[in-house]
């Protein structure tokens, strides 16, 4: 049997002064900390909520089948090239304030969260401050291109199921504001709901519904 001792000196040793004021300038150390990062992610919250919304006002889907193709693979995936068309309404307060008059425009398409197709980088100009200006833009997907990216399996199963899909997007705007470093302005859009009609050689979705918004991504 342990003596009675060996049993104390087992036991932890009180603190001293000193141990007790140095645990409590940890905490009010790691309090401060946790408080700034709260005030910093509300600063961001209200920043995003402060930058103007741009909206989908028209986002189409336009596929060519390869009907001669003697594949297994063209079984559900019968495409020659997938071409993406939008157009997005900026409001007036984001141009000039946000983004430049002269600048550059991007866009990625995707399915389910997934990434299928981003543009090439396009250029608009002549906005008006102030004003809100309609800017179009395009990404086309080859048939290797296509035959790779996940989700395009089974994006043609659904429309041969139904005749309605969603596609998601997101913007990058060239901007002007003289704090940033990034040098673009990103935005994660809601997803669009398309409807299809089946042709011979084609396949084509439109915009149904209501228009997706777009919000800035910090």
């Amino acid at each position: 049997m342990r003596s009675e001792s060996e049993t104390l000196e087992d036991q932890p040793k009180p603190l001293t002064v000193e141990e007790m004021k140095q645990r409590k300038e940890d905490l009010r150390a790691c309090f401060i900390l946790c408080y700034f990062v709260l005030v910093i992610c509300w600063f961001l919250i209200l920043l995003s909520m402060l930058v103007p919304e741009i909206k989908i006002v028209h986002m189409s889907f336009t596929t060519e089948l390869n009907n001669n193709s003697t594949t297994q693979q063209v079984h559900y995936l019968p495409l020659v090239s997938a071409r993406w068309d939008l157009l997005i309404r900026v409001p007036g307060k984001l141009v000039g304030d946000y983004i430049c008059l002269q600048g550059n425009l991007q866009a990625s398409f995707l399915y389910k969260n997934v990434t299928l197709v981003t543009s090439s980088v396009q250029s608009y100009g002549k906005l008006e401050v102030g004003m809100p200006q309609l800017l179009n833009i395009s990404a086309v997907a080859t048939e290797e291109d296509l035959g790779g990216a996940a989700g395009m399996g089974e994006i043609m199963e659904a429309i041969k199921e139904r005749t309605d899909l969603r596609f998601g997007s997101r913007l990058s705007l060239t901007d002007c504001r003289e704090e940033t470093e990034e040098g673009t302005l990103s935005y994660d859009c809601d997803e669009t709901m398309l409807k299809f009609e089946q042709g011979s050689n084609h396949i084509k979705a439109t915009t149904f519904g209501k228009h997706a918004s777009c919000i800035v991504n910090l």
